[in-house]
């Protein structure tokens, strides 16, 4: 196929950049240590895509930073492949990696949950109210999410788990979708742009309705959504006609799937038209922000996503605090771990080229995104980007698609692609 071999060539030009010890001088504020040979000290805080990838184009340099990795959780679950994990498609075990933190030297690692960023004191608060200094500070949190339709509560436990986040929770969503009983009806509400990965809900809806397929059961799946319009819905939609026969359905904004209601005892949403629809199984995605971290830090305007110098993904308004990821605006690039990763060898490279008093590279940025609608049948989208003439914007060059006429060995093939990609991006990063 000429998509993929185009996609192929690409990645080869560009390259798919593929113990804790004592805090004693980390506690000590920089402009009051020695400035003899005192190399900058670079703090990231996450262990994520983002994070991952920003550690290991940095610890390659490490002779000429400290470098500090904060990180609150002992393993990382990856939100790819993790709509898999829920259908009982590939084990949970496929998705969580643990901290291989011995194959890094002079890298200080602290275990711990930050509670905020003081910039004015270039301090990081841990939850101990310790206070760790840096000289850069490097932020790939996630994403945070939004309370904002009546009587829906993320953080209530006794609902189905959103599972938008790499939490533990996906093991009680398994259980309870598990527990459904034949001719079930199951909702999914949709969130507005922007979100983490645009086409997940979408593959979410296929492979719910492939694991209640394989169970023998009878179903109707609803895709209540917050948008008239969706990525690959093409792709989609294809799907759900061939391979489902008409078991998924999907409600668009304007013709009232919006969710603006959500009964916890009934059982049922109302949505923006007015009209009630009663579930035994439904999964709120909720609505997102920047992460709780930013907003907590007052690093950002309420509510609104990181504004950042797309050259070096600095802040805005902050000097030497960068963001990668999901938290920023990044203005025609999704928010996805592909555009994380890529993002975060941007900032890396042009963070040591700034140390080193070398020039700024002109960034160019990739993001293909996979989704599944069977456990072999994938397809996938492919974009390209570059800053704009005046270099203050991140712009699209293109996209390309996977065709709705694929045979079922181009989907098989995919579906391998898919795979491979996954599996290089954490052995990249984490192995």
């Amino acid at each position: 196929m000429v998509i993929n071999s185009t996609r192929r060539k690409f990645l080869k030009k560009i390259g798919l950049y593929s113990s804790f010890i004592a805090l004693s001088n980390l506690l000590v504020p920089r402009g009051l240590q020695s400035k003899v040979k005192a190399k900058p000290r670079v703090v990231i805080i996450g262990y994520g895509i983002g994070g991952a990838t920003c550690l290991e184009y940095l610890a390659n340099y490490s002779n000429y930073m400290d470098i500090v990795l904060i990180e609150q959780n002992k393993k990382t679950q990856t939100c790819p492949l993790s709509n898999l994990v829920l259908s009982d498609i590939i084990s949970y075990k496929r998705i969580v990696h643990e901290f291989d933190y011995k194959r890094f030297k002079n890298i200080k690692f602290v275990n711990s949950y930050v509670n905020k960023v003081v910039p004015s004191r270039k301090a990081v608060v841990l939850n101990n109210d310790t206070k760790l200094y840096y000289d850069y500070l490097i932020l790939s949190p996630g994403v945070g999410f939004k309370n904002d339709i009546e009587g829906y509560n993320y953080k209530d436990k006794e609902i189905v788990p959103h599972c938008w986040d790499g939490s533990k929770n996906i093991i009680d969503f398994k259980r309870r979708l598990n527990d459904l009983e034949n001719n079930s009806t199951v909702i999914i509400s949709s969130p507005d742009y922007p979100y983490r990965c645009p086409p997940a809900p979408y593959e979410r809806a296929c492979l719910l309705a492939n694991f209640l397929q394989r169970k023998k059961k009878k179903f109707k799946l609803l895709i209540l959504d917050s948008k008239d319009s969706f990525t690959k819905k093409e792709n989609f939609q294809n799907e759900w006609k061939n391979i489902y026969k008409g078991s998924i359905e999907w409600v668009s904004r304007s013709k009232g799937g919006q969710v603006v209601y959500y009964d916890k005892r009934k059982k049922y949403v109302k949505t923006n038209s007015g009209e009630i629809f009663k579930s035994d199984f439904i999964n709120i995605i909720p609505n997102q922000r920047t992460s709780d971290l930013i907003s907590k830090s007052e690093l950002n305007s309420k509510d609104s996503w990181c504004s950042i110098n797309p050259v070096t993904f600095e802040l805005e308004n902050f000097k030497n605090i960068f963001v990668v990821g999901d938290s920023i605006n990044a203005w025609d690039m999704p928010k996805s771990a592909f555009s994380a990763n890529s993002q975060a060898k941007v900032l890396s490279l042009n963070l040591i080229n700034r140390i080193l008093n070398k020039p700024f590279l002109d960034p160019v940025f990739l993001n293909t995104c996979y989704s599944f609608s069977t456990s072999k049948r994938a397809f996938s989208i492919s974009s390209w980007y570059k800053l704009n003439k005046n270099k203050n914007k991140i712009v699209s060059l293109g996209s390309s698609s996977s065709a709705l006429d694929y045979s079922e060995g181009d989907y098989l093939r995919e579906t391998k692609e898919a795979y491979g990609w996954y599996d290089s991006l954490v052995k990249s990063i984490y192995y």
